[in-house]
């Protein structure tokens, strides 16, 4: 049995397009694979569910990065949502910040050349540790008293003007180091939640990147799951 023209045209797009590579508008989609716009607009709609490809307000749609595993990840739900529901204070803790050249992993997803620089960011915020990393030309001079003046993106946005306007995340489950351990006030090796967060400007250019460890008895997640 043939399939349907709309997973047709999923299929060309999954095959013919790469990782952050954007996409023809639907008008060229329709000239190109000779569907109706409806088809179109099935097809988009199918893989933007499936966390495949993503849209930007006044830029257009653009394939997911390949990092992405698991699809929509936007229901996440943390321990730090629910004190935050139930009113109580959520504190955060800047532990240092440095200039360094980052690992290649982490290099290509900030679009940077190999002799860039980022500030590694290390932070505790309620029961997560975080390793965040933030070009350097894109936020030069950054302190960190600037971020014990406020919130990270507050700060990223009041002294550079940047806003993170769309984030990807992947969560897979690990063991903590003795450093992480500590921190989080838990035995070393006791199994967590790894989260990779890649947070995109307006402009289509990737301005953090993220890697925390939550404790696996405080932080679940929740998604939904397609049957092809």
């Amino acid at each position: 049995m043939k399939s349907p023209l709309y997973k047709e045209l999923i299929s060309h797009i999954k095959k013919d397009y790469q990782p952050n590579q954007k996409l023809p508008s639907e008008r060229e989609l329709v000239e190109m694979f000779k569907v109706s716009r409806s088809t179109v607009r099935l097809a988009l709609n199918e893989l933007e569910e499936k966390g495949l490809i993503y849209r930007l307000h006044g830029k257009g749609t653009f394939v997911a990065p390949t990092f992405i595993k698991q699809p929509n990840l936007g229901s996440m739900y943390s321990f730090s949502s629910q004190m935050e529901g139930e009113g109580k204070e959520i504190s955060t803790k800047n532990i240092s910040l440095k200039l360094c050249t980052p690992e290649k992993e982490i290099a290509l997803q900030l679009n940077l050349a190999s002799n860039d620089q980022a500030y590694e960011l290390i932070r505790l915020r309620l029961l997560v540790y975080n390793r965040t990393y933030l070009p350097e030309k894109i936020f030069p001079n950054l302190t960190l008293d600037d971020l014990n003046q406020g919130t990270l993106y507050g700060t990223l946005k009041k002294k550079y003007h940047q806003i993170s306007v769309l984030a990807f995340e992947d969560v897979q489950t690990v063991n903590l180091t003795k450093e992480a351990a500590q921190l989080l006030h838990v035995k070393e090796n006791t199994v967590s939640l790894k989260i990779n967060r890649k947070a995109i400007n307006d402009k289509n250019i990737p301005i953090e990147f993220t890697q925390a460890l939550a404790r696996g008895d405080k932080f679940v997640y929740r998604s939904k799951q397609y049957n092809e």
